[in-house]
């Protein structure tokens, strides 16, 4: 579980967070929701630890993937090149072991991107590519995936496969911190809620004590009406 408590961070000599306490939940998706500009990005930093505190720790004692919204690409590698890349970070050597060579097949065969292995990076789409980020969590070892709106410029079906993977990756014991926008695919992907609102007020709950009409309106200021069908969610603006 990660443990956020009395955090405070101060950007540009303004009080951004103030005093937050939270705790996200282990083994699911916890999702982070709220207007451009709230913080999405600086809060998942801080835990990520990119950024530092002012006051306050962040407990989580396991370690930890960051995937950040925007990555610059060397288009002239190809995929499995871009994979091995986890095992040259910490130690340099000339060579990856054939236990590592046969790790990064066995996950980009999990991940159905086997057959894109000697395709260069800057010819996959968008959705390929967040599946080898997720390899590079996987690769990692990491027991926490922290993703800044990891289904940004895809299409429908690539966002679903991307968060279908998320979700299981949940199941299987790995904790995910989330950046989404869209609040019917974060009601149906996600376990846990944080709402920050423009005035950086958090809000955090279970699905079906965050998911209000109420809740919604601190956070977006707009009116919602939320459909709950035996636990299957759809959120609706009111105009």
């Amino acid at each position: 579980m990660i443990e956020i408590k009395d955090l405070s961070f101060n950007f540009e000599n303004t009080n951004f967070f103030e005093n937050i306490n939270l705790s996200l939940k282990e083994s699911c998706i916890n999702v982070i929701i709220g207007p451009n500009g709230a913080g999405k990005t600086t809060l998942i930093k801080l835990i990520a630890g990119i950024l530092k505190p002012d006051c306050g720790v962040i407990k989580s004692g396991k370690k930890m993937f960051y995937l950040p919204q925007k990555i610059t690409y060397t288009g002239a590698i190809t995929l499995y090149e871009y994979l091995t890349s986890i095992f040259f970070r910490k130690n340099w050597k000339w060579h990856i072991t054939k236990n590592e060579k046969q790790k990064i097949f066995e996950i980009m065969q999990k991940l159905e991107i086997y057959d894109k292995k000697d395709i260069t990076v800057e010819k996959l789409s968008a959705g390929e590519l967040q599946k080898a980020n997720i390899a590079l969590g996987l690769l990692s070892e990491a027991e926490i995936f922290l993703l800044d709106e990891p289904t940004s410029n895809m299409d429908l079906i690539n966002q679903v496969k991307v968060l279908d993977i998320i979700k299981k990756l949940s199941k299987n014991g790995i904790t995910s911190v989330v950046i989404l926008h869209d609040l019917n695919l974060a009601a149906f992907y996600g376990d846990y809620f944080i709402g920050i609102n423009q005035e950086r007020k958090i809000f955090s709950a279970g699905k079906k004590d965050f998911l209000k009409s109420e809740i919604l309106k601190k956070i977006y200021n707009i009116d919602f009406k939320i459909l709950n069908d035996n636990g299957s969610y759809n959120v609706q603006i009111i105009k």
